[in-house]
């Protein structure tokens, strides 16, 4: 790293970076599941969870909002998602008071918790002067949800896919991100959990990556840290 060539603004993803939802997507449906008549369990969805995000993620296209990909807009694609879901697990349940349910539940900050070292994290970051901005993959719920979580007030942005219009890897939500803040994009680190969508997309983008692997998933490759409190080690 150059001389002056110091971080000026800090980007970072939301899910698994500042919040997770507790308990899990799939115990979640499994729970709501159980009131509908479907008796199944949250690692039994687990799989047909992920199989079928991968799956929806692959129709649209890479760096396009994955909410404008359906005519009816996010409604649309949840609900698409949730008949998905019920067909690979043979449920009997009725896809829409379930997604009815299932909508109004990941809306609740009350199913989110914010990883315990990021309030700290975030307000050393902005004492030293930095900006930052939560750059994220979600729907237009994002900014209600994260001002239920007290977040909001400690980001100078928040940018979300759907409201956006773009989604990461695309360079563009991330030029725009450096936009709204006044910083080059050279002098921006971007934090996310995903090696696609945040470390390759920043990398991408003129922005220097950080990996958070709060599992320890990832090995070469990767400028990586387990939580937040290993973002001052790459701020030069």
């Amino acid at each position: 790293m150059r001389q002056g060539d110091s971080v000026q603004a800090v980007l970072l993803d939301v899910g698994g970076t500042l919040i997770e939802s507790w308990p899990s997507p799939p115990e979640v449906y499994a729970r709501v599941l159980g009131r509908w008549g479907h008796a199944v369990r949250g690692d039994e969805v687990a799989p047909v969870f992920s199989g079928v995000w991968a799956e929806m993620t692959e129709e649209h296209p890479r760096g396009l909002d994955r909410y404008h990909n359906l005519k009816g807009g996010e409604q649309e694609w949840w609900g698409e998602f949730v008949r998905r879901v019920l067909d690979r697990l043979e449920s009997p349940a009725p896809w829409q008071p379930v997604l009815a349910e299932l909508f109004d539940a990941f809306a609740e900050p009350s199913l989110w918790r914010v990883y315990p070292e990021v309030s700290e994290v975030l307000a050393g970051l902005r004492g030293r002067g930095l900006r930052l901005a939560a750059v994220s993959n979600w729907d237009s719920r994002l900014p209600a949800l994260l001002a239920g979580l007290g977040l909001d007030r400690a980001l100078d942005e928040i940018l979300v896919s759907a409201l956006e219009g773009v989604e990461k890897p695309s360079p563009e939500i991330f030029h725009r991100a450096a936009h709204r803040l006044g910083v080059a994009p050279a002098r921006c680190l971007h934090v996310g959990d995903s090696p696609l969508d945040d470390y390759r997309g920043a990398e991408s983008a003129g922005l220097r990556p950080l990996l958070i692997d709060r599992q320890g998933l990832f090995r070469d490759g990767y400028a990586r840290i387990k939580d937040l409190r290993g973002v001052d080690d790459h701020l030069g």
